[in-house]
């Protein structure tokens, strides 16, 4: 992608040579990484410029939930349509995957994610498997807001008993 001002922009999944990078990106913008390598099937989407991540968002699959952790993107590539670029990813990377739901805590974010389709709910209305991450049990304060939305599939179930 094309961003005014900086040039080619790749997103592509990450591997782990990025992980120094992310974990840089993140901790400057006061993001959680204290569960980075132990949580269970957390994957992150970069965001690459002449070989420098600019930016990054993870997924922690819960069940038929996703749990998006930690958009962050650079000060120099920000207001420019990148997060939006890499939620866009996520999401449709979530439904390739089977997720249903995605969900996030933001104590900054709520009016961007507001934009992009998520609807703030109480915490109680999140799957219980979901509620089980360090993200909810520990990472992130109760002041967090609580946003979600639903991803429809494509795929066409069959009614059952209909």
């Amino acid at each position: 992608m094309r961003l005014t001002g900086v040039g080619e922009v790749v997103i592509r999944a990450s591997d782990a040579a990025d992980f120094r990078q992310v974990l840089a990106l993140l901790t400057g913008a006061g993001l959680p990484t204290e569960d980075l390598d132990t949580a269970p099937e957390l994957r992150f989407w970069v965001a690459e410029d002449e070989g420098k991540i600019v930016g990054a968002v993870g997924l922690e699959r819960t069940g038929t939930a996703g749990l998006l952790r930690s958009l962050v993107v650079a000060p120099g590539y920000r207001a420019k349509g990148l997060g939006r670029e890499l939620v866009a990813t996520l999401e449709r990377n979530a439904e390739a995957d089977g997720v249903e739901i995605l969900v996030l805590l933001t104590q900054t974010a709520e009016s961007f994610f507001g934009g992009l389709g998520y609807r703030l709910v109480d915490r109680a209305y999140v799957p219980d498997e979901t509620k089980q991450s360090a993200e909810f049990r520990s990472l992130c304060p109760a002041s967090a807001r609580c946003l979600t939305k639903s991803i429809p599939s494509r795929v066409q179930r069959p009614i059952i008993g209909g």
